[in-house]
């Protein structure tokens, strides 16, 4: 009897859902928008099926009673601890993700905040020289330590 499991996750980004069965060792292989897993049961290959947005685990769901009690199989994870894993694996990478985004988001912030910044100093300072040459300045200008000193000089005679 074939099923279909439906996981506390969304298992949404393929990606995600792709290095989280790497972590576990489990092999697999995409084909278009399924990807069958290196375990087997009575129908073949269990797998993940893109189905309205996320990918739905599919297996034989008598197959794991029967391998267990007729089959001395240890090292086989039965369907609900390797779900169980893969979740686990799955939000450990998509918290991952979500902190790098954060951080990239920030960053943008801070670049486009300091953009700004320097676009405004750069008008204040054409601001204040066409005003000073208007009045009969001479502009004198240095950079200390990153910020801008302007001198004005006037001459009188």
């Amino acid at each position: 009897m074939s099923a279909v499991v439906k996981t506390l996750t969304p298992f949404i980004n393929k990606d995600l859902l792709l290095k989280a069965l790497d972590a576990m060792g489990c092999k697999y292989s995409v084909r278009s928008n399924v990807i069958y897993t290196d375990r087997v049961d009575f129908r073949g290959q269990q797998k993940f099926v893109l189905q309205n947005g996320r990918y739905v685990f599919q297996h034989d769901s008598d197959a794991d009673s029967f391998l267990w009690k007729n089959m001395n199989m240890k090292s086989r994870k039965t369907v609900r601890s390797f779900l169980e894993t893969l979740e686990k694996k799955y939000q450990l990478l998509y918290n991952k993700r979500m902190e790098e985004l954060e951080q990239q988001r920030q960053e943008e912030e801070r670049a486009r905040l300091e953009k700004e910044r320097q676009v405004f100093v750069e008008s204040q300072r054409e601001n204040i020289i066409a005003k000073a040459k208007e009045q009969g300045y001479s502009i004198q200008e240095e950079k200390i330590k990153g910020k801008i000193k302007l001198i004005l000089v006037r001459n009188t005679y």
